[in-house]
């Protein structure tokens, strides 16, 4: 593929998770930038995005207008899949099938903020569930040939992709775990336990190598899942799943009031004690599944040093998940501190994951210019 002496004029890092897709993208003087985007995708005909086009008001964020075709097939992304074409997050789908319109969506959106002209060169670090690893190498294919042509709301794209990296969920914690610890962590045994929205994922290392990836559907979805099986009547997937994440440990009923549907106070009341009885009771058999999966997959009590928990889902298990792993030293997100232009609210320490994996993944870079390497990093581990 020939070798890049210059930076990239885009970098991005982007983590495809169940209830958002999150990226961090720099440009060639490592300014960095936060991207997010609904999960959302959905295939349909050229001529609606063309009727789309015609017919559409206002100006919204490019986030939010996400479109890309590419030979024969056209693709709506995020808000816009979700509002106007009936897209779904694809929670019982491959991640990597999906996760190629949302990588060059996200591309096209990324080379706006940046003002990039049509041609530019991109490089791009993905994070992947661990049963799908393996699956980066098709996607690096996919990439590497998708984004020299492709159309968008603006035009044309031809990009050059220049470094590609991909890494198990949990990956840039491990590593950033990993560096801080140094030549220690080649004497421990390390377990990182991330738990998000649709899936639960162990990374093991043994003294400095990672020895087993395993990962499970018993992310924050299946806890919904449940909630949705015991109460009929109830809104979107998505509005209930927000509801019980903001209600939180205590499961406090003011965030579950919204989804009564009852017209009459008392009725409303006693749906939301119902809620909220209902959402108790799924929580708790909800940590009794992820506890008896964890103690499957992790090595014995006395075998393991450290865990590092993280992901959304983790945070809102917190007491739970300490329970779990009382018996051994804990921490949270590798420690990791994100910088104030990262920050935000609504993800708080779910971007951790891809911070830690855009440090690393800049420093592949930097590595591969210095020694004028090859200049595409394969998928690995």
């Amino acid at each position: 593929m020939g070798k890049s002496t210059r930076p990239p004029n885009l970098t991005m890092t982007i983590d495809f998770g169940g209830s958002l897709t999150k990226a961090i993208f720099a440009d060639a003087f490592l300014n960095e930038y936060l991207l997010v985007m609904e999960p959302e995708v959905i295939s349909v005909p050229a001529a609606a995005i063309a009727a789309y086009e015609e017919t559409k008001l206002g100006s919204p964020d490019l986030a939010d207008a996400a479109w890309i075709s590419i030979e024969d097939h056209s693709y709506v992304v995020g808000y816009l899949a979700q509002s106007k074409f009936h897209g779904n997050p694809g929670l019982s789908s491959l991640k990597y099938e999906r996760a190629f319109p949302k990588a060059l969506a996200a591309v096209w959106v990324a080379s706006r903020v940046l003002k990039l002209k049509r041609k530019f060169t991109v490089a791009l670090a993905i994070l992947m569930p661990s049963a799908e690893y393996e699956s980066g190498k098709q996607l690096y294919q996919m990439l590497w040939d998708g984004l020299k042509n492709f159309d968008t709301p603006t035009g044309k794209i031809n990009a050059n992709l220049t470094h590609f990296d991909c890494k198990p969920e949990g990956g840039g914690i491990y590593m950033m775990s990993r560096q801080k610890m140094g030549d220690e962590a080649k004497r421990k045994t390390i377990a990182v336990v991330m738990v998000g929205y649709r899936n639960a994922s162990v990374l093991l290392s043994e003294r400095g190598q990672v020895t087993q990836r395993k990962t499970s559907n018993l992310g924050f979805i299946k806890m919904v899942e449940q909630v949705e099986g015991r109460i009929t009547g109830l809104p979107s997937t998505s509005q209930l799943a927000r509801a019980i994440a903001l209600a939180g440990v205590h499961v406090e009923s003011r965030y579950l009031e919204p989804l009564s549907m009852s017209s009459t106070p008392q009725t409303r009341t006693e749906e939301v004690d119902r809620l909220v009885m209902v959402v108790k009771s799924c929580r708790d058999e909800y940590a009794l599944a992820l506890r008896s999966w964890l103690r499957e997959v992790l090595p014995r009590q006395t075998d393991l040093d450290l865990v590092v928990l993280c992901g959304g889902t983790a945070e809102y298990m917190k007491p739970e998940l300490e329970q779990v792993f009382d018996y051994t030293e804990v921490s949270w997100n590798a420690d990791i501190q994100l910088p104030d232009h990262l920050q935000t609210e609504d993800l708080g320490n779910r971007l951790c994951d891809a911070y830690g994996t855009h440090l690393y993944f800049k420093g592949v870079i930097a590595n591969a210019l210095r020694l004028d390497s090859p200049s595409v990093v394969a998928a690995s581990g």
